[in-house]
C-alpha cells in the first residue's frame, strides 16, 4: 500500500481528531497518530518531518521509505536527519535503515550510521538510542574524528 505525504498528513490529522473524540481509540504506546489508521505493512515514500520550537525549525528528519511494522513499530530506510542548534551549528545523521519502537521509546539502527558535527565525525556499524533517557550507544568498530575549531568538517 503506497500513500503520499499529503495522505499521511491527512491520516495524522484524522488520527488526532479520533483521539480527541474517543479515549478508547488510542493506545498508550501510540505516539504517532498515523498508526491508528495505517495498517501494518503500509508504506510511505519520501518522508520529510520537521520539528519546530515556536516558529523555528530545530530538526528535520527525512527518509526514502517509512513502513508501519505494527501499531507500535516503524521501520525507516535511507534516513537523513539534521539537528539545528541555536548557535547556527548543524549536526547531521545518516543511516541506511532504522526502526523505532514506541513502547520501548528506542531507535535501533542495525546498519552503518554516521554523525557529522562541526567538532567531530562519528561512524559505527549500528546505533541504539533511547528517546526517553536521551542516551545512545554506537556499535563498533567505531571511528571518531575530533576536530579543533579551526578544522572544517570533511564531507
Amino acid at each position: 500500500m503506497r500513500i503520499s505525504l499529503i495522505g499521511l498528513t491527512l491520516f495524522c490529522a484524522l488520527g488526532s481528531m479520533l483521539r480527541a473524540q474517543s479515549p478508547n481509540v488510542n493506545r498508550a504506546e501510540d505516539e504517532f497518530p498515523g498508526l491508528q489508521v495505517l495498517p501494518p505493512g503500509s508504506k510511505v515514500k519520501g518522508l520529510s518531518l520537521p520539528r519546530y520550537e515556536g516558529n523555528k525549525v530545530t530538526a528535520l528528519l527525512q527518509a526514502d521509505m517509512l513502513e508501519v511494522v505494527s501499531r507500535s513499530e516503524l521501520a525507516l530506510s535511507d534516513i537523513r536527519a539534521a539537528l539545528y542548534a541555536d548557535n547556527g551549528e548543524t549536526t547531521t545523521v545518516k543511516c541506511a535503515r532504522a526502526g523505532y519502537d514506541f513502547r520501548k521509546k528506542a531507535i535501533v539502527a542495525p546498519a552503518k550510521a554516521e554523525v557529522v558535527h562541526p567538532n567531530f565525525t562519528l561512524s559505527g556499524v549500528g546505533v541504539i538510542f533511547s528517546t526517553y533517557r536521551r542516551v545512545g550507544f554506537v556499535k563498533g568498530p567505531v571511528r571518531t574524528t575530533i576536530r579543533s575549531a579551526k578544522t572544517p568538517p570533511q564531507q
